[in-house]
């Protein structure tokens, strides 16, 4: 169970992501979806720091939470396959969402893991009915980038 100090640290990551994408896009604000889009992210990315797998599941869109069925299963997996992103250290959106198509955003981010190492991550990012936004896969790439 999170103790409430590591509930405050997530909402302190999550708005100071909202807080750092406004400072990065000062030529262009930013739409309201492109912001709850990294304030998802970032969100996942400290419940995950914080080891909160029930949190970091919210943040998974429904199809994702069928597949896995429950937090443990989906930690496990994030463990196994999405080691940069369960050890994010820093994250970094350099570019707005990109429209895939109707309710279908991409962002891609560069992460640090815990290691110094730099890695590009895409992330699709679905609209839900209620207007949230879930995150519905995450691809990891190569990144030559030294630091963020």
């Amino acid at each position: 169970m999170p103790e409430w100090r590591d509930i405050w640290v997530l909402i302190l990551l999550a708005v100071l992501a909202g807080g750092t994408a406004l400072l990065q896009n000062r030529h262009q604000p930013l739409s309201v979806d492109d912001l709850a889009i990294r304030q998802t992210i970032a969100a996942q990315v400290a419940a995950f720091a914080a080891e909160d797998g029930a949190a970091a599941f919210r943040f998974a869109a429904p199809e994702l939470q069928a597949q896995f069925e429950t937090p443990e299963y989906f930690m496990a997996m994030i463990k196994a396959h999405y080691r940069p992103v369960y050890f994010a250290q820093k994250i970094d959106f350099s570019t707005p969402a990109r429209a895939m198509e109707a309710g279908l955003y991409l962002q891609s981010t560069f992460l640090v893991d815990d290691r110094g190492a730099s890695h590009k991550a895409r992330y699709l990012m679905q609209k839900q009915p209620n207007g949230s936004w879930k995150i519905a896969g995450c691809h990891l790439l190569a990144s030559d980038l030294i630091e963020i």
